[in-house]
């Protein structure tokens, strides 16, 4: 068996040469990244020049244009402004003359109405006297009706007494037949005279004639003898008759007179009803009459006011018109001066805006062909990552199969016992290594084979002693494997800020068009209209975003340059907001969180926490082979990793709900000036604003978010006390202390459950070869996942805390997933 030949021993990780080279690599990165930034501020500033230029010679134009149109409008000044004082002076000359012409009107119309007034006076005076003169004629009427009354009362009574003697004598008669028959039956009685007697009963009585007494004619000689007793009964008779003749005459006689009295009665009545209705037509009509007086006189007087008024205002407007007329011409020539001005601004920048169009063209070709070549560039490094890592793999498998060949080995030189081996048994050993050792060309490539060198490099710093050329090349290439991943992640966060820079950019402007309004077009009125908490969830969200895509972030936000922003004009400037008692307290534990953050003991350089380049990249042909120190615990580590973990996301968290209260600030800012104009009102936005207030104070968000500060301190002083005590109990060199992890089992982490902290399997790049608790980590998860759920749990109690996303122990496409969602 042929000595195996001499091997250069290999470079130790502090060697000079290996520090120098990764010294130089650093400041040519540098270099690099400065020699870039200078480019770039270079190509910026000759821009900005180019802009300046063009900004000046538009500058020019405009003063030159502006210089002319002051010129017109001073030749041709504006109209004076009419002072209140005189417009309401002829306002008021006006309404006196118009009150002047109705107040005479009005005198001159009380004059005729008082001459109507005694007119009508004198009118109701003859009336009354007529109504006198009438009632006096109604009473003699009445009298002589009632003498009417009294005179034929007493014919009745006459007739009456007629009767009676009627009645007497046809007794008599009777009586005195009676007496003749008696005496002698057979006498006759004697003829009617022939010629009418002389006295009352003979003659017929007239009511019409005066009544005068029947002279008593003297008697013939011849009749003087005296009457037989025919004669005296032919007189009864004739008496008799007479006395029918004359109640005849008497009777018809007074019903014609009652019919006289009845006739009478019913004209007097028609004549007292036609008065009443006379009497109520005159009132109507002398009603009527004073109302179309007036109205006649209204319309009259109403005519005369209007006529001299209209001449007065015709006066007035000619010299108004000419006056306008006059302002109009200067106000034409003003205007035409303003017009002209801004059709040459507007010329001034549509040339403008065409020159900004080409040169954004210009930008965009350049940029796709800038995303063309980084395409590329990526796909190519995503290629060569692939390939690098399916060669780590194909070694990890060589090499265990050289490790089996070897177990061979030593267990058949111990079975031997000192004799010698057979040569068949040799060859065989001999035909197994070299096999070992040859490349394996059916590997195929696998997410377990891919990381299995994770598990590798967790037995191999266990054991530090050997050292043998296969430990020095499987540290080389978990080194390499190292950078290209650490160089990634770096890509990763750049690209991940950038974006979040964005992101923030395009929320100010939205915040900034929320608070000054968006201008309006041409038509439409200038309005405020935005939602603040529509606002506020889409600036939550794409904060939640760059804080998941940031969480393999090695190095702090503050060490990272940030982009220079665009100066933004004038008219967007925001009000700084006063302080809030939310404000100051976020500002406090801001503060706390940063101290908590340098007070944390950062461990010394190592393979899993490489230096931080200026650049923020690294050279994968440069590896730095340095190894751990002693005292860097893996658990210590992954605790350090988990409280600057929670540190910084707390500290994220704080940053955002800051954002989150300024914005809302703004808003009701905005919202106050917007009700000074009358939009909105005043009062109810300061009720919300009030409301708001209060249920933010009392809110359990800010003494959750104190509490874990607090809870973050004691970790922290924790990790301290264990680390000195460490520190003194490796000065005894007590191995099995270290081994065991009874120091950490005694701390009272409140940031990290021990549920999570049972789970100490260091992680899987920095863990040395050979641990014994390989099994477990294998079937739980790793740290990652671990520190995933410490973030989680302390952001889970901040207000506005996103969601991350949680990492298993050896899911490493994720990593290549994130950087293919980047590009």
């Amino acid at each position: 068996m042929s000595p195996p030949t001499p091997t250069a021993p290999p470079l130790s990780p502090s060697h000079p040469l290996i520090a120098e080279l990764s010294a130089l690599r650093n400041q040519l990165a540098q270099y690099q990244k400065q020699a870039h930034q200078s480019s770039i501020q270079l190509q910026g500033a000759r821009l900005e020049l180019a802009l300046a230029k063009d900004q000046n010679a538009g500058l020019i134009s405009a003063v030159e244009s502006l210089k002319s149109e002051v010129n017109v409008l001073r030749s041709n000044p504006s109209p004076p402004s009419v002072p209140p004082q005189s417009t309401a002076l002829s306002e008021l000359s006006l309404a006196h003359r118009r009150l002047s012409a109705k107040l005479d009107l009005t005198e001159s119309a009380l004059e005729s109405a008082q001459l109507e007034l005694a007119a009508t006076q004198h009118e109701l005076a003859r009336l009354a006297k007529d109504r006198e003169s009438d009632r006096a004629t109604i009473n003699e009427l009445r009298r002589e009706k009632d003498e009417w009354d009294e005179e034929l009362a007493w014919e009745q009574g006459e007739r009456r007494n007629v009767e009676e003697q009627k009645k007497l004598v046809d007794l008599a008669l009777k009586e005195y037949a009676t007496l003749v028959h008696s005496l002698d039956p057979n006498a006759v009685p004697p003829e009617l005279p022939t010629r009418s007697p002389s006295n009352i009963l003979n003659a017929t009585p007239s009511l019409t004639s005066d009544a005068k007494p029947a002279t008593p004619q003297p008697e013939s000689p011849a009749s003087a003898p005296a009457s037989t007793s025919a004669e005296s009964i032919s007189n009864l008779l004739v008496g008799q008759r007479g006395v029918h003749r004359l109640f005849e005459d008497f009777t018809s006689t007074l019903a014609s007179r009652e019919a006289e009295i009845r006739k009478l009665q019913a004209k007097v009545d028609a004549a007292e009803q036609s008065l009443s209705l006379v009497e109520e037509q005159l009132e109507s009509e002398r009603t009527l009459r004073v109302q179309c007086v007036e109205e006649r006189d209204r319309v009259v007087r109403d005519d005369q006011s209007a006529a001299k008024v209209v001449e007065r205002y015709m006066t007035f407007t000619q010299k108004a018109h000419a006056t306008v007329h006059l302002h109009l011409d200067n106000l034409r020539i003003r205007s035409g001066a303003t017009q002209a001005t801004l059709r040459k601004e507007a010329v001034r920048l549509q040339k403008q805006l065409e020159g900004e169009v080409d040169r954004a063209r210009k930008v965009r070709e350049a940029v796709d062909e800038l995303s063309e070549g980084l395409a590329r560039e990526s796909a190519g490094r995503r290629r060569e990552v692939a390939l690098r890592l399916k060669m780590v793999a194909e070694e990890e498998v060589r090499e265990r199969r050289v490790e089996k060949w070897l177990d061979k080995v030593r267990r058949a030189r111990a079975g031997a016992e000192g004799a010698v081996i057979e040569p068949d048994s040799l060859q065989t050993l001999l035909d197994e290594g070299v096999s070992a050792i040859a490349p394996n060309e059916t590997t195929q490539e696998t997410p377990s084979s891919r990381f299995r060198l994770f598990r590798k490099k967790s037995k191999q710093q266990l054991e530090p002693a050997r050292g043998d050329d296969g430990e020095e090349a499987s540290i080389a290439r978990v080194l390499l494997a190292e950078e290209l991943v650490n160089t990634l992640v770096a890509d990763l966060q750049e690209e991940t800020e950038r974006r979040a820079e964005l992101e923030r950019q395009r929320v100010d402007w939205l915040a900034r068009e929320a608070v000054e309004g968006v201008p309006a077009h041409d038509g439409d009125d200038g309005g405020l209209v935005f939602d603040v908490e529509h606002e506020e969830h889409e600036e939550h969200g794409a904060n939640g975003r760059a804080s998941i895509k940031g969480v393999e972030q090695s190095q702090p936000e503050s060490t990272q340059p940030e982009p220079a922003r665009l100066d933004s004009p004038a008219v967007l400037d925001l009000p700084t907001p006063s302080p809030s008692p939310n404000n100051s307290t976020l500002h406090s534990l801001t503060h706390s969180l940063a101290s908590l953050r340098s007070s944390v003991p950062v461990a010394p350089p190592t393979p899993n926490t490489p230096l931080p380049s200026a650049s923020g990249k690294r050279n994968p042909t440069f590896l730095s082979l340095s190894r751990r120190p002693p005292l860097a615990d893996p658990v210590l580590l992954a605790l350090l990793d988990g409280l600057h973990e929670v540190i910084e996301d707390a500290r994220v968290d704080v940053e955002i709900a800051r954002s989150d209260e300024e914005r809302v600030y703004r808003g009701f800012e905005a919202l106050l000036n917007v009700g000074k104009a009358g939009a909105v009102r005043g009062q109810d936005v300061l009720a919300d604003a009030t409301e708001y207030l209060s249920d933010r104070i009392d809110g359990d968000g800010w003494r959750r978010l104190e509490k874990r500060v607090e809870d973050v301190e004691h970790d922290v002083m924790s990790l301290q006390r264990a680390v000195h005590e460490l520190a003194g109990e490796l000065d005894k060199d007590d191995p099995d202390e270290y081994s065991g992890g009874s120091v950490w089992e005694g701390l009272g982490l409140k940031t990290v459950s021990p549920a999570q902290t049972r789970a100490t399997s260091p992680n899987p790049l920095t863990s040395p070869l050979g641990n014994p608790l390989d099994g477990a980590r294998r079937a739980g998860a790793g740290t990652v996942a671990m520190i995933g759920n410490v973030g989680r749990s302390f952001s889970a109690s901040v207000i506005g805390a996103p969601r991350k996303e949680e990492l298993g122990g050896g899911r490493g496409e994720d990593l290549l997933k994130e950087e293919d969602d980047v590009e």
